[in-house]
């Protein structure tokens, strides 16, 4: 059976005592159900991963012994920064969510023009804790030992005004993911537009930072989709899956 994994922040190291408290005990102890002698992964934000049995639960916490070190898995071998223009609902859950198991490093929201998702202060922080809950769960369940940064949201203009690398997805342009992958780009951007696609106002922006643009086929895919596309695409040609 597999056993189940999640990401909590602890200092402790093999055959000390972890004490999990708050959402993610009331996740073992509720939602999964979870009793006394049963064995969980458990990874932190320092690279550390361990085997974990538990050995008490209460009310207000659940206390688990490390028993076996883990060695975690490496983080991929390409730092990717996803700049993607902001989305509704749980289309812009699922571009977060694929991205992270994907192995992106950063995830950059943006305000674009034709975007229709505008974020009052108020929705902001709670808005904020939902994205990197989303992104520390899809961490847990794909085995990467490191958590993508979500950054705050930014405009365009505010992103085009340091100077980038990497590519922006536009479907009318003609070059192709093929002729940036003699690159071999470690470190860089990609920059997806919303369901209403970058307005010449925002091509301005972006061609000025430095972005290359690409068309990643004919056909017009979701934005929830590209991110996950072009991911899979640029492991297959000098990334993790090569």
């Amino acid at each position: 059976m597999r056993l189940h994994r999640i990401f909590y922040h602890f200092n402790e190291t093999l055959g000390d005592i972890v004490s999990i408290e708050n959402d993610k005990a009331h996740y073992l102890r509720n939602v999964l159900r979870l009793k006394i002698s049963a064995k969980l992964k458990i990874f932190n934000n320092s690279n550390q991963e361990f085997m974990a049995e538990i050995i008490q639960i209460n009310k207000k916490a659940i206390d688990v012994k490390l028993i076996e070190t883990i060695k975690p898995l490496p983080p991929s071998k390409l730092n990717i920064t996803l700049v993607q223009s902001l989305s509704k609902g749980e289309r812009m859950d699922y571009s977060i969510q694929k991205a992270t198991e994907l192995g992106v490093s950063t995830v950059l929201p943006i305000y674009s023009e034709y975007c229709e998702v505008k974020l009052k202060a108020n929705r902001l922080d709670k808005k904020m804790n939902h994205w990197r809950n989303i992104a520390t769960s899809a961490s847990e369940q794909s085995f990467r030992a490191d958590i993508p940064t979500i950054l705050t949201p930014i405009s365009i203009e505010e992103y085009s005004q340091e100077k980038r690398t990497g590519m922006l997805l536009e479907p009318e342009e003609n070059k192709t993911i093929q002729y940036l992958a003699h690159n071999n780009w470690s470190k860089f951007d990609i920059a997806i537009g919303p369901e209403g696609g970058w307005s010449e106002k925002d091509l301005c922006y972006l061609n000025s930072s430095g972005l290359t643009g690409i068309q990643f086929g004919k056909r017009i895919l979701r934005t929830e989709t590209m991110a996950p596309a072009i991911l899979a695409a640029i492991h297959s040609l000098w990334g993790d899956f090569v």
